[in-house]
């Protein structure tokens, strides 16, 4: 996403792939100035970062799919946006990567998302990079997925003991710590880890989904064993995979962090993690 962006809150530009879907009508309501691109053709978009103060780049998939790899989107889309930041005379790069990437990372996903990393770092350019942990909000998919379970079955399924731990955040949160960058000298050339007050195991997320939900469900421990061969079958028999082997690797470690510079350097204190979700179902947001 390239914007023009003041300490005001100036025009924002936002690049979509086609005019006409619901996100592109989504982001027009907001007043957002549209460029239909692809992030893989740095020509479609590249005059449209033309006097921007800031590129923000938020593009990325969960799974491959195709010719969608890891490495196109994460790695080239990421050079891509570089470029054209720098052409256009940007300042700054703010760039989403995820927690848990690193030069030690496991999973294809974290892998990539270092290298991309690596780009920004060394692309010449003011950046700021975020690494959140598991994103909550209206779209998530991860909760959309366990919303539909708790609605719909009495039993939920949860992935081998379930004591492996996340740090949910809030979009709003995620999104406050993107504006507050943006003219903050202490955030140029910084990496923020990101995530709520607390971690939480799934097991607990799942509780606390269920109590706001107003719903009792019992839990399934599937063990990682008999999952493995179903995420083995899923990614390769189905255009969108309920579940990835790299995705489980994710999935099977600690996903949290400190986030003590999020709060002293950019002002952002997170929501802890039920009343984020009450307050958004308080308010018809799914």
């Amino acid at each position: 996403m390239a914007a023009r962006l003041s300490e005001d809150g100036h025009e924002v530009r936002c690049l979509v792939r086609a005019e006409d879907d619901d996100n592109s009508a989504y982001l027009r309501g907001l007043g957002a100035g549209l460029v239909v691109g692809n992030i893989l053709d740095a020509d479609s978009f590249a005059s449209s970062v033309k006097g921007s103060g800031a590129f923000i780049h938020l593009v990325g998939i969960i799974f491959e799919r195709r010719n969608a790899t890891f490495k196109r989107i994460h790695l080239q889309g990421t050079m891509n946006a570089l470029a054209a930041a720098a052409v256009g005379g940007a300042k700054r790069f703010v760039f989403m990567s995820a927690l848990g990437t690193g030069p030690q990372a496991q999973s294809a996903y974290h892998k990539s998302k270092w290298q991309a990393e690596e780009a920004v770092r060394n692309g010449g350019l003011g950046y700021t990079i975020f690494r959140p942990s598991t994103i909550y909000g209206p779209g998530s998919e991860l909760f959309d997925m366990l919303g539909r379970q708790v609605r719909l079955m009495p039993v939920i399924p949860v992935i081998g003991n379930g004591r492996y731990r996340m740090q949910p955040i809030s979009v709003f949160d995620v999104a406050a710590c993107f504006s507050k960058c943006l003219g903050n000298d202490k955030a140029v050339d910084r990496t923020y880890e990101l995530g709520g007050p607390d971690p939480l195991a799934y097991n607990e997320i799942i509780d606390i989904l269920c109590a706001v939900m107003g719903k009792k469900r019992l839990k399934f421990h599937a063990p990682v064993a008999l999952v493995k061969p179903v995420a083995w079958l899923s990614e390769r028999l189905m255009s969108k995979p309920l579940l990835t082997t790299d995705q489980l690797t994710m999935l099977m470690n600690d996903n949290v962090c400190d986030i003590s510079a999020m709060r002293d350097e950019l002002g952002v204190e997170p929501v802890e993690f039920k009343k984020g979700l009450t307050d958004m179902m308080s308010a018809g947001l799914r």
